[in-house]
């Protein structure tokens, strides 16, 4: 009898091995396709992330320049893969966010307004220097991911080691008039998975505008980005798009990583200014000018007047501590203190006295400064950390002044009861009208004297910060009706007939030599004639007070209002009107 072979546990063996080896197989094609596609994608979601909160992070910056305040931002430096059963994900991915070397800003030809504060801001070149923020991903599959940067207020990625760039951000640099530089200092360096706390700090900060103008200004910045790309953030600064960029996209150049934009030449620029700081060895700011913010340029014999200077570092910022040496020259004349010391707005406020009697005008100077000795023969003002103040000491009586004058208004009992409307919005703490901001008073009974047809009105005018002010007349009960004079920094005088329902209804722009500039003292003369013309016309003031050099004149043809109140409005802070009288 005979035995057939029987292989039926062979194919079992067989089959276990062939699926063993599927198995094998289809793990190696998981472990070496699908896991490493699951954690790019993984690793892209995370670079997206750290980009928004570096967005946030470039956002806490400026806020923390314009605020003054810190703004906190958290950034995941890395990211974990999912848990897999038996797939073998690599190490977390980490990542490094550190500050790192930015080169400097410069400010070229710059020339401020205001003449003591040009007296630091006086054309030459002013560099400040700079750090940027850059994260940099370690991770295990994308790594095509960007460097991701913060610098001179745009955020922007790099990609193949730098060879190309592409911002995130817009620019804050330059938008119309206003230049905006905040300088980033400091040492921060962060690496690993977790998730760390930015808090940059506001070293010089605050929302201050300086006015600047030049010839021949421009901004060259420190960059990685492509002149192409800054082309592309600056399009719509171009002059041709309503912006102050000279010659367009010639305008904007590139040496080696030099960014250059010119602007437009003899334009009122506005400067704002800031340093923030991140991690450690953070660098002060210190004192580096003097200026006026409420000075005198006149006062009746035995009077006083108020004399607010700030002491600023290189920012424009205020500098709180530093003590301020002031004095006086003329005889029986004295300011106090004679040493002050700058508050937290950096400011010192003084006091005036003029001599009691005079039998003629005379001028006083008045000495202060931060370095030297206030009272050395060769003091000029001239120094940044130095102003002279020429106040001239005049007698007027409460009715009449000197020459025979019909006093109006001169503000010396320092308030403002005869008055309606905005009043918190003026200040006459030193027997001036200072705006503090935009608004208008006006007053139709309660003074000694107003002015009427046949009348010639006469007042000091001064634009501080380069905002429009208005001296109106011939105001009606209402508040509405009245002609109106308005004083616009580089532009002529205009004349305006309103209504008794305030509707505009006459207006005359008039011509010059010269346009009314900001920081100038004007001596305003309103002809109101007994037919139907009202002509005005501005003087330039000597220090002496007279009339000097005229600058702007205008005409009205309206015979409407014989008589009526006066008023006062403005467009913004530091309009300062004066000794209101009839001639």
């Amino acid at each position: 009898m005979g035995f057939l072979g029987d292989d039926r546990a062979v194919t079992v063996q067989i089959g276990a091995v062939i699926l063993l080896g599927f198995l094998v197989i289809s793990l190696s094609l998981y472990q070496a396709t699908i896991v490493p596609d699951e954690n790019g994608r993984v690793e892209f979601q995370h670079s997206q992330q750290v980009q928004e909160s570096l967005q946030d992070l470039r956002n806490g910056i400026l806020r923390t320049a314009s605020a003054g305040r810190t703004s906190p931002t958290t950034v995941p430096l890395g990211t974990r893969y999912p848990t897999r059963t038996v797939a073998v994900n690599p190490p977390p991915s980490s990542g490094r966010l550190a500050t790192e070397p930015g080169g400097n800003v410069t400010l070229v030809g710059a020339t401020a307004i205001d003449d003591e504060t040009a007296d630091y801001w006086d054309g030459d070149d002013q560099e400040y220097d700079t750090r940027r923020l850059s994260y940099r991903p370690d991770y295990s599959v994308y790594q095509s991911a960007p460097r991701t940067t913060y610098a001179n207020s745009v955020l922007y990625n790099e990609f193949d080691n730098g060879n190309r760039t592409r911002a995130v951000t817009d620019q804050r640099l330059l938008e119309g008039n206003l230049i905006y530089v905040v300088t980033l200092n400091g040492s921060y360096g962060q690496s690993g998975t977790r998730a760390v706390s930015v808090s940059p700090t506001p070293v010089s900060a605050s929302d201050r505008t300086v006015a600047v103008n030049g010839s021949d200004m421009s901004i060259e910045v420190t960059t990685d980005l492509s002149r192409e790309e800054w082309r592309r953030l600056l399009e719509d600064q171009y002059e041709r798009n309503g912006g102050r960029i000279d010659n367009n996209e010639n305008g904007v150049t590139m040496t080696g990583n030099t960014l250059t934009i010119d602007l437009v030449p003899d334009r009122t620029y506005r400067l704002r200014m800031a340093k923030v700081g991140v991690g450690t060895n953070v660098n002060d700011t210190s004192e580096r000018y003097l200026t006026v913010v409420d000075g005198a340029d006149s006062v009746t014999a035995g009077g006083t007047r108020r004399i607010v200077l700030e002491v600023r570092d290189s920012y424009n910022n205020p500098v709180s501590g530093v003590t301020v040496g002031a004095a006086v020259d003329g005889t029986n004349a004295n300011i106090t203190p004679n040493s002050g010391t700058s508050d937290g707005q950096g400011r010192i406020v003084y006091e005036y006295e003029a001599p009691p009697l005079l039998s003629s005008p005379r001028t006083d100077s008045i000495n202060f400064t931060f370095d030297r000795p206030v009272d050395r023969p060769d003091f000029s003002g001239e120094e940044p950390e130095s102003v002279r103040i020429n106040v001239t000491v005049v007698s007027l009586g409460s009715e009449t002044n000197n020459n025979n004058n019909k006093v109006i208004d001169t503000f010396s009992d320092r308030n403002l009861d005869e008055y309606t409307g905005d009043i918190g919005t003026f200040d006459i703490t030193n027997q001036n009208l200072r705006s503090d901001g935009e608004g208008r008073t006006y007053s139709t009974s309660g003074l000694d004297n107003y002015p009427e047809r046949g009348d010639t009105i006469q007042f000091e005018y001064e634009s501080r910060q380069g905002n429009a002010g208005r001296f109106e007349f011939g105001v009606t009960n209402n508040g509405k009706g009245r002609y109106r004079l308005i004083m616009t920094t580089g532009q002529h005088l205009r004349l305006e007939f309103r209504n008794n329902g305030g509707q505009l209804k006459k207006s005359n722009t008039g011509s010059g030599s010269e346009s009314i500039q900001t920081g100038t003292n004007y001596l305003i003369e309103v002809e109101w004639g007994t037919d139907d013309q009202i002509v005005a016309t501005a003087y330039e003031q000597q220090n002496d007070g007279t009339k000097g050099t005229e600058v702007s004149s205008v005409m009205l043809t309206d015979d409407t209002y014989d008589s009526g109140g006066i008023g006062f409005s403005t467009e913004g802070a530091d309009s300062v009107f004066d000794e209101v009288v009839i001639i």
